[in-house]
């Protein structure tokens, strides 16, 4: 059951996205479902010896509601926008808890693919609160910590069938931020996952 605490940072979370809602169109905003596992790495390792990769028992899976941040900017690589997502994540397996991430992100949309596949990438960061303290973070630390720092790296692909439709890879990302907001360990995730807007 979510305690009381995860119900006001939902509960907050929700407003902030409700107040800025007329900011952008109704069709800019979307929703994503999304599932992937953890691992016993750091966010380094996915670059560096993405061979090692080492996940672990516990999975996930989530839901997200994006919404637009006003207008973007123009740069030499394409255009930048930004955009405030709220997450609810339920972890099942050896970490059982609930997750709630707020992240704000900036995304790319250049002119044309990257490497030919990706239509945007993104990166966002924000706060993130559990409803406990998180197993896995506790085996990968001396302590474990219900609040910490949430950010993802993302890459997207449209779907060339369905203009409302898109697919995308992630890194979920959790960590006290080098002990800025405390002591806690890491986790970290490959999802992958789908999204449409509204």
């Amino acid at each position: 059951m979510v305690k009381a605490g995860s119900a006001i940072v939902a509960g907050a979370a929700l407003a902030a996205l409700l107040a800025v809602a007329g900011s952008a169109q109704a069709e800019q905003r979307s929703f994503s479902i999304f599932a992937g596992i953890l691992t016993d790495n750091t966010w380094e390792d996915y670059f560096l010896t993405p061979w090692e990769t080492d996940p672990q028992d516990p999975g996930l899976l989530g839901i997200a509601f994006t919404q637009p941040l006003g207008r973007g900017f123009d740069t030499r690589f394409g255009e930048v926008r930004w955009e405030i997502e709220f997450q609810i994540v339920r972890h099942a397996g050896v970490q059982s808890n609930w997750e709630f991430n707020l992240p704000i992100a900036a995304r790319l949309m250049p002119e044309k693919p990257v490497l030919g596949v990706f239509d945007t990438m993104a990166f966002g960061i924000g706060p993130s609160h559990s409803d406990k303290e998180p197993a896995l973070e506790l085996a990968r630390g001396d302590a474990a910590q219900k609040d910490q720092v949430y950010w993802y790296a993302e890459v997207e692909r449209r779907s060339r069938e369905r203009d409302c439709c898109s697919f995308f890879a992630r890194i979920h990302h959790r960590s006290d931020a080098y002990g800025l907001i405390g002591e806690g360990g890491s986790s970290n995730g490959l999802v992958v996952g789908m999204r449409t807007t509204f």
